[in-house]
């Protein structure tokens, strides 16, 4: 790539070589077809930039005629400009470039040329270039989002929305979980943030710990969000609050659907032993899966086993619906983990919902009612007996 070049390189001038569409689909690699008809169509497509299970990602030109790529998981969003950026900005050679500067931004004009050599200077494409920018693409794909976090300070809105779950600020600080003012998705290569705090539409951090590279495992929750749009965004895919489960004698471990519902019995629990002071409520371990059509896995299941006491049990509390019974199901069948369900009466989904819908004291009763009823189940299983 060593072509001196001989004409005023400027993004103008690359588009009147080469236009948008083209320029996405090599450094995407991504058939012009496929996001001509995402374009005309509206419909989304699988991510060319990460593991993408369901297609959360289009194509729409802007009111001023700038053909915008947006993942609404929320980690890439940008012009053709910003794609092969991000692209060449995870290769060896540019791993120190700046594209916000305009020495990096023109290293990101030149290398477009250099990749249609056959249109800014008559010579043949180089299939070099072309391979390079296909196995850059693979490992973007492998390589785990860096997901970085500008925490805010807690407002009446956040305490408002958390108490009606009956979640304190003790519980959410210790719990890892924050307000967020901004934050960013793989900030070398992508340094704008990806959100500004809005009091319409504010977001909770859960930090979640760090993986063997020292990575932070983070997910970020936007409540006020319809399913429609992008109401979670992480980085990991595993069991969350691990490293709130630091015993290994727990009495009883309760495995639920979601960070705010583990929370929200945490809270609950807590509140429960100062009133009634139960000693065996520091016994029940907490955890969830990240979602609920999520498949425990046998290592994790083990690992929740050796988190039990000798008479431990594991039981699960799954959505009453049609999902969180197909969950709770293959939970029993495949690790035979005791299905608790909201009983009807209570008119809760979940356990958040419960606590939203009913008074204190009946919840209480509820609860403590339930963990003598487990306590029972595991006593006559471990003695030979189970009803």
């Amino acid at each position: 790539m060593g072509r001196n070049i001989t004409f005023k390189l400027t993004k103008n001038y690359i588009l009147s070589k080469v236009d948008q569409i083209t320029i996405f689909s090599v450094y995407f690699n991504l058939p012009i077809e496929t996001i001509q008809y995402c374009i005309d169509t509206g419909e989304f497509i699988h991510s060319p930039i990460r593991l993408d299970v369901h297609p959360t990602c289009g194509f729409r030109y802007d009111n001023r005629g700038k053909l915008k790529f947006k993942d609404f998981a929320g980690y890439f969003w940008g012009d053709c400009f910003d794609a092969v950026a991000y692209v060449i900005s995870n290769m060896p050679k540019y791993k120190n470039l700046d594209v916000n500067s305009k020495q990096g931004f023109f290293e990101v004009l030149k290398h477009i040329t250099f990749t249609f050599k056959d249109i800014f200077y008559g010579d043949a494409k180089d299939p070099l270039i072309s391979k390079n920018i296909q196995e850059t693409l693979s490992k973007i794909k492998k390589d785990k989002q860096i997901i970085e976090l500008v925490i805010r300070e807690w407002n009446d809105y956040d305490e408002q929305y958390w108490k009606q779950f009956g979640v304190d600020l003790q519980s959410l600080n210790i719990n890892f979980i924050y307000p967020i003012e901004q934050f960013y998705i793989n900030r070398k290569s992508n340094p704008e943030p990806k959100y500004y705090y809005s009091e319409k539409d504010p977001c909770y951090g859960y930090i979640l710990g760090r993986d063997r590279q020292g990575i932070y495992n983070i997910k970020i929750y936007f409540p006020n969000r319809n399913k429609s749009t992008t109401r979670f965004i992480t980085n990991c895919n595993h069991l969350e609050g691990i490293y709130q489960l630091s015993n290994d004698d727990y009495d009883i471990i309760v495995l639920t659907k979601s960070t705010k519902d583990r929370v929200s019995i945490y809270s609950c629990l807590k509140t429960i032993n100062s009133l009634y002071g139960l000693n065996n409520i520091n016994k029940i371990g907490l955890i969830n899966i990240p979602h609920e059509t999520y498949k425990l896995r046998s290592n994790e299941y083990k690992w929740l086993l050796s988190k039990l006491s000798d008479k431990g049990i594991i039981v699960s509390l799954m959505d009453n619906d049609r999902t969180g019974m197909i969950e709770a199901q293959y939970l029993r069948k495949e690790f035979d983990i005791l299905p608790l369900i909201i009983p009807k009466q209570y008119q809760a989904k979940d356990f958040s919902e419960l606590i939203m819908k009913n008074d204190k004291k009946v919840i209480h009763n509820l609860i403590i009612n339930t963990i003598n009823q487990i306590k029972q189940y595991a006593e006559d299983k471990y003695n030979g007996d189970p009803f």
